[in-house]
């Protein structure tokens, strides 16, 4: 039987990973979002750092060099590090759902396990003034500036995840729920996905 996979896809600002972090919590089950990358750096020795800059994001500027046995020998194979990255995710993103129940924030983790049952695919938006009042604090920019940065931002996520998919990013008929964070606030959010969680 498949692992219960809680999935959240969310806009930049709207605190979709506080809400999977509290989640994760409340449910004492792991949480993987940034360590993603760090597990894929491990697993193929590329720079973290370099992976980060391509992370959630669609870019052809950065490749990946890596050996690859071609009869008796070895020859080195350039890739995109980007889709690198997404093919080392997806196979982590599969393991660790095979794994344990746990919560995996983005990285068109929905559609990779699409076929899991018992996955509950989120998507988390708010209102553009919420967004900013976020971005705003955490980051100390101006209101100018964290709406530029969250455009920018919402428009990699999307660009990316309807290139790796066969989904649209933000369209509610790809996920099992969608929660407004400006309207429900962080706790209540919470307590929404921590029911459902109990009911799968």
């Amino acid at each position: 039987m498949s692992n219960q996979v809680i999935v959240i896809s969310r806009q930049f600002g709207s605190g979709g990973r506080k809400i999977g972090k509290t989640l994760s919590d409340r449910l004492q089950i792991p949480y993987y979002d940034m360590a993603l990358i760090e597990m894929a750096s491990e697993r193929s020795e590329a720079d973290y750092t370099s992976l980060l800059e391509v992370d959630e994001k669609r870019i052809n500027r950065k490749w990946y060099e890596f050996p690859m046995e071609i009869g008796m020998e070895y020859q080195m194979k350039k890739v995109p590090m980007n889709e690198e990255l997404f093919s080392l995710q997806a196979e982590i993103i599969k393991d660790l759902a095979n794994q344990s129940p746990c919560i995996i924030i983005g990285r068109g983790a929905d559609y990779i396990l699409r076929e899991n049952k018992r996955m509950l695919s989120v998507f988390v938006h708010a209102d553009m003034a919420t967004k900013v009042e976020v971005v705003c604090r955490h980051y100390n920019l101006s209101k100018e500036e964290a709406v530029a940065l969250i455009r920018k931002t919402d428009k990699q996520r999307s660009v990316y995840y309807n290139y790796y998919t066969e989904y649209k990013w933000g369209d509610m008929d790809n996920y099992d729920i969608t929660l407004d964070r400006g309207r429900l606030g962080i706790e209540k959010c919470v307590d929404i996905l921590e029911m459902i969680y109990h009911s799968l």
